[in-house]
């Protein structure tokens, strides 16, 4: 039954996307925020969707943590797809940091860059840092929340690998709140698997990162919290 499910989940996700890319790609020529409500609407009927059709629910905690009149970095644990496509119903319009191969993927990657997505290319080493800095220096003046996965890609639950020292540069020369959030996705939609499980996602959105530290301090204590946050949740 968890197969069926999942075949009809991933046959309405890949159909729905692909819709609303194409719908997306008409509304360049709009305001940023144009393609932004589109992201945000995909996001939420995407997640009705896994909930009725795979019985996978999502909550979030920590909601209060989030600044209310200015711009902020998500610093934030990363699992599964769940967290690229759910981020956009839980923040509001927020640009990720993001591989530049799936700028190339057609219509997705164009409404990718539609809504200004920070492009890296992670061969790159010093180019691709100025990269993430420049890009995030600009959309945080635009007024954008900006989300980075400092593990740099996904990891399976109960892997810890070290954290890029990008989120450390983005601390050290951005000058505003840094929001770390936890997550359990990776336990019902794990990396590459076909089968997603049913159940309850959690999202724990953290208290602000301290202002101050110096980097190698920062990116330490960030893991710390990160991790022994992820220990808490419920598994």
């Amino acid at each position: 039954m968890k197969y069926i499910r999942s075949i009809l989940f991933n046959l309405f996700y890949f159909i729905w996307t692909f819709c609303l890319s194409f719908i997306g790609c008409l509304t360049a020529p709009l305001p940023r925020k144009a393609i932004m409500g589109i992201a945000k609407f995909w996001s939420v009927t995407t997640m009705k969707a896994m909930e009725v059709l795979i019985g996978l629910k999502y909550r979030v905690e920590g909601i209060e943590n989030l600044p209310e009149n200015s711009a902020f970095i998500i610093a934030s644990k990363h699992q599964s797809a769940f967290e690229t496509i759910a981020y956009h119903a839980i923040f509001p319009h927020p640009v990720f940091v993001l591989k530049k191969e799936l700028l190339w993927l057609p219509l997705f990657g164009w409404n990718l860059l539609l809504t200004g997505c920070i492009p890296i290319d992670r061969s790159s080493g010093m180019k691709a840092m100025r990269s993430i800095l420049e890009g995030t220096q600009k959309r945080l003046k635009e007024g954008y929340p900006v989300v980075i996965f400092p593990e740099g890609t996904r990891t399976a639950p109960g892997t810890t690998v070290k954290y890029n020292p990008g989120v450390g540069l983005l601390y050290e020369q951005c000058d505003v709140p840094v929001i770390p959030v936890v997550l359990n996705s990776g336990e019902f939609w794990k990396r590459k698997a076909f089968v997603k499980q049913p159940g309850t996602i959690t999202v724990k959105i953290l208290p602000q990162m301290p202002k101050g530290l110096p980097k190698r301090e920062f990116i330490n204590r960030l893991q710390s919290e990160i991790e022994n946050a992820y220990k808490t949740l419920k598994h």
